[in-house]
């Protein structure tokens, strides 16, 4: 059952989910022109978001707009009226409703409505690059007698000391867009999540209802990475998370309806008040080839379902989604919503941190990086969806284990933009400074992403983290030099922090157009970071001491 606090939010979504243009046989999408005789305001959010959503918009400086009105109910009820016609969703970040109709009278009267904008029709099929686990080779895993084999897949991401520190999740709400949730009510790495009461809610958008444990096992396994806890087994990234799981994929008929699904269910996610979303699903080539995207489709703004994520992350959510499956295919490309520019997408190593071969590559069409990081997603570790653990390759599995460590990372900073927390684990990441198109930034570094955090724990909101380059980099001496990004007399402040957060120097000194700095001589090797600040803007800088 869904909580009864959410039920409000849920038929309203059920009975008027918002969504884009049209997805299979006899589906399309109505746009219509306007909201602006709608009943809902932009000044009494409370009818159509929680407490949570707007508490979410307000901490981080973010205002309700008319994008987050549901579609005009008026608007709905003239279509219902004209026949023999199902409306299977709403998708108000796009002014639109999916309806289902065998009757071209319907269509007509719909096309006459004054209040139509347009109607599309898209009748493909779409192909996931995530739903199937590859078969691997046994091999021996470092074990641990609380996280067995799945220490490495968070060891990799230097997450444990966010464990340690008693940061597993607590307080964050993750939403899991999937193809099914199949035996998660009974396999045993749940035990505890459902002995705290973890799930926020459930709703399967395919069928209408909120029968999830169904459908496919896909989202059991890729949830049971964050969510699980097993001793010696399996411990998830985020195991005291609270969890909202939806079925956005139809297994069964492999239409790119299932684009407008998801963005029905990220806009729910959003007005019930998730923080972060996890989608290992991935839209490139389809059944019918006239369907296929092109590569110049990945240029983040024009699927619908990257589309809807990056507005899904203009709303204060941190969107995490795989990159895909098609490294070793003719198609090596990164999919959908994989593209988005305001999306993490994360790409697959292997337990030594090489990159798998299967793990799709970028850049997006417009050049921008991707994959943005790498996690583990090759023999990674997940529930075997009875009584023990199973292994398997696939980003949908990497994705995952970076979201949850997400979690935790804000978790320890509340104050933070989701924008921010992006911005943090890209910049922790070991390439860095060097991204390339098959590990994007890298594998990202949690204590030194806690530490790029640590001083973004303000009031104001509103601030922007940027990098800057110091020079020499590797520093083989103790002397720094760079040019400033601030304009020279600006007052600022210089601190200089190791991967733990803790801060070796601050001083307040002048902007000068070329300036310098000597750092302390006990300084020992390894990894530090340089942040500049006026009081408004933040740049970092990593530097490598040997």
């Amino acid at each position: 059952m869904v909580k009864s606090r959410l039920l409000p939010l849920l038929i309203l979504v059920l009975l008027s989910q918002e969504i884009w243009a049209q997805v299979g046989p006899n589906r399309y999408i109505v746009y219509f022109s306007d909201k602006d005789n709608t009943p809902y305001s932009v000044d009494q959010p409370a009818e159509y978001l929680s407490d949570r959503a707007i508490q979410r918009r307000a901490s981080q400086g973010i205002a309700i707009n008319e994008t987050d009105l549901p579609v005009d109910p008026n608007y709905v009820q003239m279509v219902r009226d004209l026949g023999d016609v199902e409306v299977l969703a709403q998708l108000k970040w796009f002014n639109a409703i999916l309806i289902k109709t065998f009757d071209p009278a319907v269509l007509q009267g719909i096309s006459e409505l004054e209040s139509v904008d347009r109607l599309e029709v898209s009748i493909a099929f779409s192909g996931h690059s995530e739903l199937e686990t590859q078969p691997v080779r046994s091999r021996s895993q470092k074990s641990d007698e609380d996280y067995g084999p799945s220490l490495n897949q968070i060891e990799m991401l230097n997450g444990l000391g966010l464990h340690e520190d008693g940061f597993m999740g607590q307080g964050m709400w993750i939403a899991v867009l999937d193809a099914g949730f199949r035996h998660m009510n009974t396999a045993a790495v749940f035990e505890d999540f459902w002995a705290n009461d973890r799930l926020i809610g459930k709703v399967n958008f395919v069928d209408q209802n909120t029968t999830v444990f169904t459908r496919s096992n896909h989202g059991t396994q890729v949830i049971s990475t964050m969510a699980g806890f097993q001793q010696d087994s399996l411990i998830g990234t985020a195991p005291e998370s609270n969890y909202l799981i939806c079925i956005t994929e139809d297994v069964d008929q492999e239409r790119r309806v299932e684009e407008a699904y998801w963005v029905a269910a990220a806009a729910f996610a959003d007005s019930v008040g998730v923080d972060i979303i996890n989608t290992s699903l991935g839209y490139t080539t389809f059944d019918v080839v006239d369907e296929n995207y092109t590569y110049a489709d990945l240029d983040g703004q024009t699927t619908l379902i990257t589309r809807g994520s990056d507005m899904a992350a203009s709303k204060g959510m941190l969107i995490v989604t795989s990159a895909g499956n098609n490294g070793d295919d003719p198609w090596f490309f990164i999919g959908a919503p994989a593209d988005g520019d305001s999306v993490l997408a994360i790409g697959s190593v292997d337990p030594d941190g090489l990159v798998s071969s299967f793990s799709s590559r970028g850049p997006s069409f417009d050049g921008r990086v991707k994959p943005n990081v790498m996690a583990q997603g090759r023999d990674a570790v997940f529930t075997d969806l009875g009584e023990g653990i199973s292994q398997g390759n696939g980003t949908s599995f990497a994705s995952p284990i970076l979201a949850g460590m997400a979690a935790c990372l804000w978790q320890e900073h509340p104050n933070a933009t989701a924008w921010q927390v992006h911005q943090a684990i890209e910049m922790s990441a070991h390439l860095y400074d060097m991204p390339n198109d098959s590990m994007g930034y890298g594998i990202p570094n949690f204590e030194m992403a806690r530490a790029l955090l640590q001083p973004t724990k303000t009031e104001d909101h509103t601030r922007s983290v940027r990098s800057f380059q110091v020079f020499p980099n590797p520093m083989l001496g103790n002397d720094l030099e760079w040019i400033s990004p601030f304009a020279e007399g600006a007052e600022i402040e210089i601190s200089i922090r190791d991967i733990t957060g803790r801060e070796i120097v601050r001083q307040i000194a002048a902007s000068q157009t070329r300036q310098m700095l000597s750092l302390p001589e006990s300084l020992t090797s390894g990894i530090y970071l340089i942040t500049l600040s006026d009081g408004d803007t933040q740049f970092v800088s990593r530097v490598l001491k040997r």
